[in-house]
């Protein structure tokens, strides 16, 4: 795949590369530093734009030079091997297929966001600066909300789809006795609709306190089941097999109002890795009836995850991330957009769907 000449943009491996060279570089003196050690002529791209056009432009040299393995190899070996970007790197270059994520993008891997777009404006750059530090009055609540999360995460699990004989990842989580709710694009083709044929969830793909894996539960899915709504990129799917009385069931009945200057959480299986928690720069900006945006880390694989405010309850479902900007010369942050809990209760209720 690497040899492909030229870049090959058209393929979801392609474009997720580029993705993720613009998640895990954001910085133009990052992107200059990887740039330059795998070859690249760092005169014959203009850094002075947007990180993502950057990076455009770096994988398009790469593809004319045949580059696009050393860029990788090196990319790699900037990596810490925990990262959850590895494995993905390391499949390209051992040319394994590789399972990507469906979520739509446009021109230099912009997200298709249903309010606005994701550029970071002055105003939510500034909800920021480099002290990460939290009055420590404070603490206690957000010691709160993080035992209310480990209480809801079980609920939460990695799902993974095949579509024309590809397989795409997302994360999902348990709505009812059998229901599982995820994004319309995790469990359809974005170019052409096509509905998933097989479908598979795994519970507990997560590690223990020390970091060592657990052994997650694999959950059948009927496909036939799905029920779903593309304009605003929801879905339900039902699984096969019994759903542990353990994993809670995260009610859309007790779904919260979001408040903008206030956190998002994201209970997530980033890369279709093991769960995570987003839980820093993660400042709500924008609400509305619609959709609601944060400045929560996701990466690909995300999409599908429940958002929590700070008294755990959910606020929406994830379904767009975006590209990581320097903003005042501030740290490179990104927007991300949830759908709102009303906004698919009413869809479901529309669809005859009884979680």
């Amino acid at each position: 795949m690497l040899e492909t000449f030229p870049y090959p943009w058209a393929e979801k491996w392609a474009q997720q590369l580029h993705t993720t060279l613009t998640q895990l570089f954001p910085s133009r003196a990052q992107l200059s530093t990887v740039a330059a050690a795998a070859g690249v002529d760092t005169t014959q791209v203009n850094v002075e734009q947007a990180i993502a056009r950057v990076w455009w432009e770096v994988l398009d040299y790469t593809g004319r030079t045949g580059l696009t393995r050393e860029l990788v190899a090196t990319a790699l070996d900037q990596l810490p091997k925990t990262s959850p970007y590895a494995g993905f790197l390391h499949d390209l270059l051992d040319d394994r297929p590789v399972r990507t994520e469906g979520e739509p993008r446009g021109s230099y891997g912009a997200p298709r966001f249903l309010h606005d777009d994701d550029q970071i404006m002055e105003n939510e750059a500034r909800l920021y600066r480099d002290d990460l530090t939290m009055q420590i009055g404070r603490v206690p609540a957000l010691v709160t909300t993080l035992n209310r999360l480990v209480e809801l995460a079980p609920a939460v699990c990695k799902l993974t789809v095949s579509i024309g004989g590809e397989q795409q990842e997302g994360t999902a989580f348990r709505i009812g006795l059998e229901l599982l709710l995820t994004n319309w694009h995790v469990l359809h083709d974005e170019k052409t609709g096509i509905r998933a044929t097989a479908a598979w969830a795994e519970f507990g793909f997560e590690d223990d306190p020390d970091g060592s894996p657990r052994t997650a539960t694999r959950i059948g899915c009927d496909v036939a089941t799905i029920v779903s709504d593309e304009p605003d990129d929801w879905a339900v799917i039902r699984a096969t097999d019994p759903l542990h009385e353990s994993w809670p069931v995260i009610a859309l009945s007790t779904a919260a109002e979001p408040e903008p200057r206030t956190p998002a959480y994201i209970v997530q299986h980033p890369g279709g890795l093991r769960k995570r928690l987003g839980y820093v720069r993660n400042q709500i900006s924008y609400v509305d009836d619609r959709v609601v945006h944060y400045l929560t880390d996701t990466v690909t694989g995300s999409s599908g995850s429940p958002v929590f405010d700070a008294a755990g309850a959910l606020i929406a479902v994830h379904h767009a991330g975006g590209r990581p900007q320097e903003v005042l010369g501030l740290a490179p942050t990104k927007k991300n957009e949830g759908i709102r809990i009303p906004r698919i209760v009413a869809g479901l209720a529309a669809a005859g769907v009884q979680p």
